[in-house]
């Protein structure tokens, strides 16, 4: 019997270690990510250090996981590698007279016949070396999926908890620039938002895009904690008023963008744990207690929570109401009715943007040679001191950068999220259950991305392309251990 029982213990232990050495790397990696990744331009000197790093932490990961830990996954990866092909074929050189007829090529054409220039074989991308940076910045998202996947599927919670102290950290840095000034030293990029508490990023936008993901982290793993049998007592009470800390300091933010984002993510995390209390753990010996009338103090709590969960929403949106109104005229809700003509002239561009895309949807002019080619079809009327440097619509300069292999490639893989967001709904068996509530709170935590890369570059940026590929790990495991679930279910009443 004690020879039986050592190799159980080892192999235990080997495991243990396994998943410990696990939540090291992902802490750690998101850790880097986050302090190095938050801003999207090709110049930033911690580039290179980020994507090294990343490189780095692919290897070990795929040295340290498990053989199957990537079944799952292999659709997200496949998608990436076909990405980077495309960004690969654009950087190939074309003949001349091939070149000359893609659109946008015309005028460079001619004036290097009118210079007598020897003609030379050049590469579909208008700006090779920023789609060669496009492609190294894959990196990111490609250790992040190994690294994620490390993690077995029982292990997924800890995810949640990394995207929540991603956001937190955040607004950690985001208070000591706001009392440090504009030129606060936690501002870690040169060209930023200096007048708004950007936090770990280098605009506002994605500061609040991130908030908004961490609420409904917080909510889910509020609800996780209801639904834990044995409940630990402080973390729900923190966790519900980080969810408050981040909706205030989006409004402190002064992001529409993250305003509408973060309330509809509010109003869906309390959804979700309104939802979960229906299905909480009891007490072992509830029923027998119950039977005994030894009930009056869990009544209580149960009172306690119950009033809780119905007046904590109120004070929010009263504190909030009051908030909006002693607020000066720089507050979002201000910049929301009255405009700061940024987006107002992002809108000016619009059809100017729709415009290109139509001229170059085919093949693309190269991923990251935006700004490049809009100078070529910029209106006088829109000439400004600073240039523009992205179309703001992350879906509209996909088509613009790739051309039609990158939208086939971006479809396919929002197709693939959305059967498994399915798929993990209907494993499930019943749908009103509340293992339900991560389901619905990985789509909406989708939907808030999916909102955000409309009127911004979130997608651009390599740390929310980290939270991203966290996020498609968490929707495979969570498919996994409901199949699973579902399969030992079905087993059960079959014998």
């Amino acid at each position: 019997m004690d020879a039986l029982m050592k190799p159980k213990t080892k192999m235990a232990r080997l495991d243990d270690l396994t998943i410990r050495r696990a939540i090291w790397m992902v802490g750690a990696f998101v850790a880097i990510v986050a302090l190095m990744g938050g801003g999207s331009r090709y110049d930033i000197s911690s580039a290179p250090l980020l994507r090294a790093a990343s490189i780095l932490f692919a290897a070990v990961s795929i040295a340290l996981m498990p053989s199957r830990a990537l079944t799952g996954l292999r659709v997200p990866l496949a998608l990436i590698a076909a990405l980077a092909v495309w960004m690969g074929i654009q950087l190939t050189p074309l003949p001349p007279s091939l070149w000359a007829s893609l659109p946008l090529r015309g005028p460079i054409w001619e004036i290097d016949q009118l210079l007598g220039a020897p003609e030379h074989w050049r590469p579909i991308s208008m700006a090779p070396s920023l789609t060669m940076n496009s492609l190294l910045s894959l990196c990111v998202p490609f250790a992040a999926f190994l690294v994620a996947a490390a993690l077995p599927a029982a292990e997924r919670v800890r995810l949640w908890w990394a995207i929540w102290a991603f956001g937190l950290a955040s607004v950690v840095f985001g208070l000591l620039q706001i009392m440090g000034g504009p030129r606060s030293v936690f501002y870690l990029y040169r060209i930023t938002n200096d007048t708004s508490p950007v936090g770990l990023f280098a605009n506002r936008n994605h500061h609040a895009l991130l908030l908004s993901i961490s609420i409904l982290a917080a909510g889910w793993l509020i609800s996780n904690e209801i639904l834990r049998r044995n409940g630990r007592p402080l973390v729900v009470p923190a966790l519900a008023a980080s969810i408050v800390l981040f909706l205030l300091f989006t409004l402190v933010i002064g992001s529409r963008m993250g305003l509408i984002c973060g309330a509809a993510s509010t109003i869906m995390a309390y959804a979700v744990v309104r939802w979960s209390y229906r299905f909480r753990a009891k007490p072992i010996n509830q029923a027998r207690t119950l039977q005994r009338g030894r009930h009056r103090s869990s009544d209580r709590f149960g009172v306690a929570r119950r009033i809780a969960l119905n007046v904590l929403p109120l004070v929010l949106i009263v504190g909030l109401g009051i908030l909006f109104y002693f607020s000066g005229r720089d507050n979002t809700v201000g910049r929301l009715f009255q405009g700061d003509g940024v987006e107002e002239f992002r809108i000016a561009t619009l059809a100017t943007v729709t415009a290109l895309m139509k001229q170059v949807w085919l093949l693309g002019a190269g991923f990251g040679s935006f700004a490049r080619v809009y100078q070529i079809v910029e209106p006088d009327a829109l000439l400004r001191e600073a240039y523009f440097n992205q179309a703001h619509n992350d879906w509209f300069q996909i088509v613009i950068e790739g051309g039609l292999p990158a939208v086939l490639i971006f479809a396919g893989g929002a197709i693939w999220i959305l059967l498994q967001l399915v798929s993990a709904a209907r494993a499930r068996g019943v749908p009103l259950r509340g293992e339900m509530a991560e389901t619905v709170t990985v789509a909406a935590t989708f939907a808030v991305l999916i909102s955000g890369a409309a009127v911004d570059y979130p997608l651009r940026v390599p740390s929310i392309m980290m939270v991203a590929a966290i996020l498609i790990v968490i929707l495979v495991r969570h498919r996994e251990e409901a199949f699973n679930t579902n399969r030992g279910t079905k087993a059960a009443f079959a014998t």
